[in-house]
C-alpha cells in the first residue's frame, strides 16, 4: 500500500492482546475492589500498577498538588474535584493516588515516584494513611459487605482513619445517621495527618440514600451536609487532602432519581473549595492507549513516514474536498502521536462514543480497540493505520461493545449491511473483486458510517469528508473510494443519507423497503414495463417496419417490406449455447407458418443476450416496484422529504437507464446470408456489441447492415451487370424489372435495397448512362416496343409491373436500329459510381473493356506497421476501424489496437451511463478500462 508497512509491522500489540487472553477486567479498574483487596493483579500490585502507569502532564500536576498537600505545604490545595471524558480518567487517577501516597516507601524506588518527588515538599513522596469511600462499593447501612461498622459516610471515614477507636468517637452520630461539627471533623482529621480521602461514585451513593431513607430525604439532606462539613474540614487541616469524583457511571440503574438536581448540590458543595483536575487531555490519551494495549509503536522517524504519506495523500487525492484541518502540517503531528491509531478513530471514540453512558468511556474504548486489535492481527488485515472503517464489527467482543451502546435493536442491520458473509457491503466488494474486495472498501464504508451514527452531536452520522477518512489510505484512488462510497448508499438496506450525512438507523431505508416491494411485483407489471420500453428502442423508422416479441415464423408476415424484428425473451442467447437461437431463427428467417417463406431478404432478426436481458428484467422489476412506492401515499409519508425526492429520483433514473439496458441487449442479429451456386441460404450471426448513447437497435441494425454494405441506399447500374449479383447470366439478353425487385426481396445473396426506390433510380441512372437499357411493349422483343438508352427519364415513367425489361446495352442499341445515335456506357467497372447531369460520348462496352490498362505487378510491403490516428471524432470511429483495422486483419495480419478515449462535456456524464459502458459494456467483451476523471 504506496510502499507502507502495516501497523502490526511496526507496533506489535501486547502478547495478551494478540492472543486474545486479556482479562477484561483489565480494563475495568474499580478503586473499591482495589481497597478491599480485590481485582486484577495489575492493579493490586503497587508495583506493577505504577510500572504500568503512563504520566500524561495533567496527571503529573495533579499528583504532585496532592503530595504537596500530604507534606504539608500549605500553597497547595486541599479539596480537588476530578473531570474527566475519557481514556485514562478518573478512576486510574484515584488509584494512582491510593498507591502512591498509600505506599510511598514501597514504591519510593520506582520510576513513577522518582518523576514527583523532585517536584514535592522534601524531594520524597509522602506517606499518608488513605480512606476510600467508594459510592458503588458501599451502602447506607451496616452490612458486611463495607467492612465497617459504619452506616453513614461518618462512620466509614472515622474507622477506615483510625479503626474502632476513631469509630467509637463518631458512633452515636452514624448510628443516628446525623451529620456531624466542622470542627468534630477536623478535630478527626488533625489525629490522623498525613491523611488522603478518596471519594468515587459520589452520586451513586447519594442515590442509594434516597431508596434506603424511603424518599424522605432526611438521610439525603444529612449526607449533602457532611460532605460539605467534611470539604470545609479539610481545607483547615493542614495535611489533609480529599479528591472525589461526583457522577456515577450507572446511573441508569437509578430510575425515578433526579440525578440533575443531586449533581447539581454536589457541584454547588464542591465548587466552594475544589480545584478541578482533568488528568487526560485532549491527545493525552494516545500515550495513554499505547502503553495499555502495545509493546512499542516504533521509531519517530518510522511513525512520521507514515505521517507525511497521509499527509500528501490528502492533499494530493483531495484538495479542497477535504476540510482544512485534515491537510494541514499540524494534523500529520497528530497522526504521528496517535500511530498505530487514525486520530480520526480516537476522536470518534472521544467526542461521540465517550459522551454516550453505556458505554463507559475509558473501560469500553479500551476494550473495544483490545477487541479490535486482536481481530485485526488474527485476520493479518494490511493497513498503515487502523481507521474507524477497520473496526471488525464481526468480531464478537467487538459487537457485544458496540451493541452496549447501540442496543439490540441494529442488531438486524449489522447483519444485513456489514457483517454477515451475504450482506448488502459485502456483496459489493465481491461483485466488484480485485483491489476493492481485497481492502473490503464497501464493508468498511458502511462500518464508518455505522459507528458515527451514534453520540450526542445534534447531526449524527459521518459527513463526506468523515467518510473519506474513515477508509481513505495512500494507493487507494479518490474516484474509487467515492464510486464505491455512493453504490453502497444504494444497496445497503438500513444506511441513510440525510442532511450530507450517512448514518444507520433501525428502520428499513428506501433500498430495502424497494426490495421488499420487488417480491411482490407481478410478472405483468414487468412484462408490461419491458414491452414498453422495448418498443422505445426499436422504432420504426426508414427503412424499416419493426415488430416485437416475435416467438415463431407465424408472428411475422411474409411481405415484401424489410422487417426488424426483435425475438421473444424465450429467444435469449447464450453464451455457452448460441446455436439454439440460431436454429429458431433459421426457422423463423426461411419458414412463415406453415410453408416456405418467400421474401427471405427482406427480415432481420435481432435476438437479447441472457445477462444483459437479466440486467434489464431486474431493474424493470426495481423500477415497477418504486413507482409503486411513489404512489403509495400512506407509506410515503414514513420518509422525510429528502427520502422522498431521492425515491423520484431514482425512479426517473431508472426510466433513463432500462432503454440503455434493453438496447444493450438486443445485439444480436441474424439473418440469411450467401446461398450461391443454388446452395440454400446460411443464417448469419452479427454481434452489434455495446450501443453508444442515444442509439437505438433500429439504427445500430441499420449502420451495421449499411457500414458492411448489406443494406443500401444507393445501387450502381453496373451492379446489376456484375457476376457477383447474377441477376443476368451470360447467356441472356433481357429481365423484367418486376423480376430484379423480387430478386432483392427474395435472394439473400443479394444486398437488401432501403426501398424500391433504390432500384428505380439505379434503373434511371443506367439508362441516361448507356449501361444498359430499358424497353416496354408485349414482348422486349416486340416491333413496337419502346426502346430506352442513352437518354433522360423520368424515375415516374418506371412502374414495376410485367410489360418492361431491362436489356443489355448493346442488344436495345440493336433493337433501335442503325438510325439511331448509339449510346455510350460510362464506365462500368465501379459499383458506386456517382450520379452526375452530363451526357456523355456513345462507347461501345467492348472498347471499354479492350482499352482497360493492364495491372501492375503489386509492389513489396512492410511486414510490420504502425498507425497514429489522433483526434477522431465519435461519429467517426467505426469509419475508421473499416477503412484502417479491418483491411489489415482481412489479409491475415495480427492487429491489436490500443484506445486513449478523452471525453469532455459541459454538462455532468450521469453515472449510469459509464456504468452501461465502462463496467457492463467493456465487461462482456472481455476487457478492462483505467477511468481517470478529468
Amino acid at each position: 500500500m504506496a510502499g507502507l508497512k502495516s501497523w502490526n509491522e511496526i507496533a506489535p500489540p501486547h502478547l495478551d492482546i494478540v492472543n486474545g487472553s486479556f482479562d477484561e477486567a483489565l480494563f475495568a479498574a474499580d478503586l473499591g475492589l482495589v481497597s478491599k483487596g480485590e481485582g486484577p493483579q495489575d492493579y493490586l500490585d503497587a508495583q506493577l500498577f505504577a510500572q504500568k502507569t503512563y504520566l500524561t502532564a495533567n496527571l503529573r500536576t495533579a499528583l504532585v498538588e496532592i503530595g504537596n498537600r500530604l507534606a504539608g505545604d500549605p500553597a497547595a490545595k486541599a479539596v480537588h474535584r476530578m473531570q474527566t471524558e475519557f481514556g485514562g480518567g478518573k478512576t486510574h487517577t484515584l488509584l494512582s493516588a491510593y498507591h502512591l501516597f498509600g505506599n510511598a516507601r514501597t514504591l519510593s524506588r520506582t520510576r513513577l515516584a522518582r518523576q514527583l518527588s523532585s517536584s514535592i515538599k522534601d524531594g520524597r513522596l509522602p506517606q499518608a494513611t488513605v480512606v476510600v469511600l467508594d459510592g458503588s462499593a458501599l451502602t447506607p447501612d451496616r452490612t458486611k459487605e463495607n467492612r465497617s461498622p459504619g452506616r453513614t459516610l461518618l462512620g466509614h471515614l472515622a474507622f477506615q482513619l483510625g479503626g474502632q477507636e476513631a469509630y467509637e468517637g463518631v458512633r452515636a452520630e452514624d448510628e443516628a445517621r446525623q451529620a456531624t461539627s466542622t470542627a468534630h471533623l477536623v478535630a478527626l482529621l488533625k489525629r490522623y495527618t498525613p491523611c488522603l480521602i478518596l471519594m468515587d461514585e459520589t452520586l451513586e451513593y447519594l442515590a442509594k440514600t434516597i431508596t434506603a431513607d424511603g424518599d424522605q430525604g432526611a438521610l439525603t439532606t444529612n449526607t449533602l451536609v457532611f460532605i460539605k462539613e467534611l470539604t470545609t474540614a479539610v481545607a483547615n487541616t493542614p495535611g489533609a487532602c480529599l479528591v472525589a469524583t461526583l457522577t456515577a457511571s450507572h446511573l441508569e440503574d437509578f430510575t425515578g432519581i433526579n440525578h440533575e438536581d443531586l449533581l447539581e448540590r454536589l457541584a454547588k458543595i464542591f465548587g466552594r473549595t475544589e480545584n478541578v483536575i482533568t488528568p487526560v487531555e485532549g491527545d493525552d490519551i494516545f500515550p495513554v492507549l499505547h502503553t495499555r494495549l502495545f509493546q512499542s509503536t516504533g521509531t519517530p522517524a518510522q511513525r512520521r513516514i507514515v505521517a507525511d504519506a497521509y499527509g500528501d495523500y490528502y492533499a494530493e487525492q483531495f484538495g479542497d474536498a477535504l476540510p482544512a484541518v485534515y491537510r494541514d502540517p499540524v494534523y500529520r503531528d497528530r497522526i504521528e502521536a496517535a500511530y498505530p491509531f487514525h486520530p480520526e478513530l480516537i476522536d470518534l471514540l472521544t467526542h461521540r462514543w465517550g459522551s454516550l453512558s453505556g458505554f463507559q468511556r475509558t473501560r469500553g474504548a479500551l476494550r473495544t480497540l483490545a477487541h479490535s486489535i486482536k481481530a485485526l492481527h488474527a485476520e493479518g488485515r494490511i493497513s498503515p493505520l487502523i481507521h474507524p472503517g477497520d473496526i471488525p464489527l464481526h468480531d464478537p467482543g467487538v459487537r457485544a461493545e458496540i451493541l452496549k451502546i447501540t442496543g439490540g435493536s441494529y442488531l438486524a442491520a449489522l447483519n444485513a449491511d456489514i457483517i454477515r458473509e451475504d450482506s448488502r457491503a459485502r456483496i459489493e466488494d465481491q461483485r466488484r473483486g480485485g483491489e476493492v474486495e481485497k481492502l473490503r472498501l464497501a464493508t468498511k464504508l458502511a462500518t464508518t458510517a455505522f459507528v458515527n451514527s451514534f453520540g450526542s452531536d445534534k447531526v449524527p452520522g459521518a459527513s463526506d469528508a468523515q467518510m473519506t477518512v474513515g477508509v481513505g489510505r495512500p494507493g487507494l484512488s479518490r474516484g474509487a473510494l467515492e464510486d464505491v462510497r455512493d453504490t453502497v448508499k444504494n444497496v445497503a438496506w438500513y444506511m441513510r443519507y440525510e442532511g450530507g450525512r450517512y448514518r444507520f438507523t433501525t428502520e428499513p431505508n428506501l433500498n430495502k423497503v424497494i426490495v421488499e416491494r420487488e417480491s411482490a411485483v407481478p410478472e405483468d407489471a414487468i412484462a408490461e414495463l419491458l414491452e414498453r420500453a422495448t418498443k422505445s428502442v426499436v422504432p420504426s423508422e426508414s427503412p424499416w417496419r419493426t415488430l416485437t416479441d416475435v416467438l415463431s415464423s407465424a408472428d411475422v408476415r411474409d411481405e415484401p417490406r424489410l422487417t426488424l424484428a426483435l425475438l421473444d425473451p424465450e429467444h435469449r442467447v447464450e453464451p455457452s449455447a448460441p446455436g439454439v437461437v440460431r436454429d429458431a431463427a433459421q426457422r423463423i428467417l426461411s419458414e412463415y407458418d406453415q410453408s416456405g417463406r418467400i421474401n427471405k431478404n427482406t427480415l432481420v432478426l435481432v435476438a437479447p443476450d441472457t445477462g444483459a436481458l437479466g440486467r434489464a428484467r431486474a431493474l424493470a422489476r426495481t423500477l415497477a416496484a418504486m413507482r409503486e412506492l411513489r404512489d403509495d401515499v400512506h407509506r410515503l409519508k414514513r420518509f422525510n422529504q429528502e427520502q422522498q425526492t431521492d425515491l423520484r429520483e431514482r425512479v426517473v433514473r431508472a426510466e433513463d437507464r432500462l432503454p440503455g439496458l434493453l438496447t444493450t441487449a438486443y445485439r444480436h442479429v441474424f439473418l440469411l446470408a450467401n446461398g450461391t451456386g443454388g446452395s440454400p441460404p446460411t443464417t448469419q450471426h452479427l454481434d452489434l456489441g455495446l450501443p453508444r448513447a442515444s442509439e437505438t437497435v433500429t439504427s445500430r441494425v441499420t449502420e451495421r447492415l449499411r457500414s458492411g454494405d448489406g443494406l443500401l441506399d444507393r445501387l450502381a447500374p453496373a451492379a446489376l451487370l456484375s457476376d457477383r449479383f447474377d441477376l443476368l447470366p451470360a447467356d441472356v439478353e433481357a429481365v423484367e424489372i418486376e423480376d430484379l425487385l423480387k430478386a432483392f426481396r427474395r435472394f439473400p445473396r443479394l444486398p437488401k435495397l432501403a426501398s424500391a426506390e433504390v432500384l428505380r433510380d439505379c434503373l434511371v441512372e443506367g439508362v441516361r448512362r448507356g449501361v444498359f437499357g430499358l424497353v416496354s411493349g408485349a414482348t422486349w422483343q416486340a416491333a413496337d416496343a419502346v426502346i430506352r438508352i442513352g437518354e433522360e427519364i423520368s424515375p415516374d415513367e418506371i412502374d414495376f409491373q410485367p410489360g418492361t425489361w431491362l436489356v443489355r446495352a448493346a442488344r436495345a442499341q440493336a433493337l433501335r436500329g442503325p438510325e439511331a445515335p448509339p449510346a455510350r456506357p460510362s464506365d462500368t467497372s465501379s459499383a458506386s459510381s456517382p450520379r452526375t447531369g452530363t451526357s456523355v460520348a456513345p462507347e461501345t462496352r467492348e472498347s471499354t473493356t479492350s482499352e482497360a490498362p493492364a495491372p501492375r505487378p503489386p509492389s513489396a510491403g512492410p511486414t510490420g506497421l504502425r498507425l497514429h490516428i489522433a483526434d477522431v471524432p465519435a461519429d467517426k470511429v467505426r469509419d475508421v476501424v473499416k477503412v484502417a483495422v479491418l483491411p489489415f486483419a482481412a489479409q491475415g495480419a495480427e492487429v491489436r489496437v490500443e484506445l486513449n478515449v478523452s471525453v469532455r462535456s459541459s454538462k455532468q456524464i450521469p453515472p449510469h451511463v459509464i456504468d452501461l459502458v465502462v463496467e457492463e459494456g467493456l465487461g462482456q467483451l472481455g476487457l478492462r478500462a483505467e477511468t481517470h476523471e478529468q
